[in-house]
């Protein structure tokens, strides 16, 4: 289990800083369309390259943030149930969480090859559009491989009767 979860670690933290570049590069694009806009025209296509970055920006820092606990989490009524029973609380969600990330994530990246096969890019930079599906697409196949780690020390944990780490 242990080596499992290194190995989600490391995968998550490359993705995130993924979206570390991606923010840097959306930083620039802004000061680079501030600067030219102040001395001669507005940077052609910021905005697209702003809209591409922030997509895998958002989607490459999941994974990261949930292995992080990042995230809000309300658990006042949980909390005051024995561990056992916060244990089956918290593999209930998460097999819930997998469901959907898994789904979302597969019909995103069926949908980016559909994308990739009839070629569309964006508006004005004319920039291939199915790269930037796959990221998002792999971010959120991240980010359930993250939630599965946790599904399975979820289960761990109702087995052994204790509250999971």
């Amino acid at each position: 289990m242990d080596r499992l979860e290194r190995i989600v670690y490391i995968l998550s933290l490359r993705t995130a800083q993924l979206a570390q570049i991606a923010l840097v590069m959306v930083m620039l694009v802004i000061v680079a369309n501030i600067i030219m806009r102040a001395w001669w025209k507005p940077l052609t296509g910021s905005y697209e390259l702003v809209e591409i970055f922030g997509a895998v920006i958002l989607s490459m820092g999941l994974a990261y943030c949930a292995l992080n606990r990042g995230h809000v989490m309300v658990t006042l009524l949980v909390d005051s149930f024995p561990p056992r029973l916060q244990s089956i609380v918290d593999s209930v969600t998460n097999a819930v969480s997998l469901a959907v990330i898994a789904l979302i994530g597969w019909g995103l990246l069926q949908y980016a090859a559909m994308v990739h096969r009839r070629s569309l890019s964006t508006a004005s930079l004319d920039i291939p559009l199915f790269p930037v599906y796959y990221l998002v697409a792999i971010g959120l196949l991240m980010l359930a491989l993250t939630v599965c780690v946790d599904l399975i020390k979820s289960i761990i944990a109702v087995i052994q009767g204790s509250r999971k780490t």
